[in-house]
């Protein structure tokens, strides 16, 4: 019997349903859901206001993440002036502490920022990566977005690539390496709800 797991962690190609996922098995386990909740909860530990965080979230942007010191309360942004230039690897380290934090709580759902990363000490934690056809997910995010073909097209390739760069910079390795996961989904032929069940149902059986 392998190790019970607590935690999920889902990476995720832009269109492929990542956020749908996390609210899926946040609902059948009952436990907290952390996507965009993990910026709410550095904006709540550093005093930067949350949408400057969105402004650098899983992306590469030297210029937004050195501009973040601008926004922290006076006696913060002077400690950390005082050590460091406050640059992209001083954020990221602002997010790894903040997921492991989280983790600490007990368990719970995190979407994207390289939780599995993050977590990849621990023994708990079951990580998952969807995938899916690039035209399969351009006509996905057209019905949900209501954006052309080609911006739709342009925003994919935009974002996928961000990630991908942003997990190489701060990893070292690939986005979409099988050894990086647990589960490896195409949500172009298999269910959100079916990918939920197995991962409940891999759950109860490691308990």
């Amino acid at each position: 019997m392998g190790k019970q797991i607590h935690i999920v962690t889902i990476s995720r190609q832009y269109g492929a349903g990542g956020s749908e996922l996390g609210l899926l098995l946040s609902e059948k386990l009952g436990v907290p859901l952390y996507n965009h909740q993990i910026l709410s909860e550095m904006s709540r530990r550093t005093g930067i206001r949350e949408t400057v965080l969105q402004a650098a979230d899983e992306r590469m942007d030297d210029y937004q993440a050195n501009r973040l010191v601008e926004f922290l309360p006076g006696e913060e942004r002077r400690a950390l002036e005082a050590d460091t230039v406050f640059d992209r690897k001083t954020l990221y380290t602002i997010q790894e502490s903040t997921i492991r934090q989280l983790a600490e709580n007990g368990p719970c759902v995190f979407v994207g920022r390289l939780a599995d990363y993050a977590l990849r000490e621990r023994k708990d934690v079951l990580s998952v990566f969807l995938y899916a056809p690039k035209e399969w997910r351009i006509r996905r995010l057209m019905g949900q977005e209501g954006l052309s073909y080609d911006e739709t097209l342009r925003k994919l390739r935009r974002i996928d690539r961000e990630r991908r760069n942003y997990c190489k910079y701060y990893t070292g390795g690939q986005w979409d390496e099988r050894n990086r996961y647990g589960y490896m989904c195409n949500t172009s032929s298999i269910r959100l709800d079916d990918i939920a069940e197995l991962i409940c149902r891999r759950m109860e059986a490691e308990c």
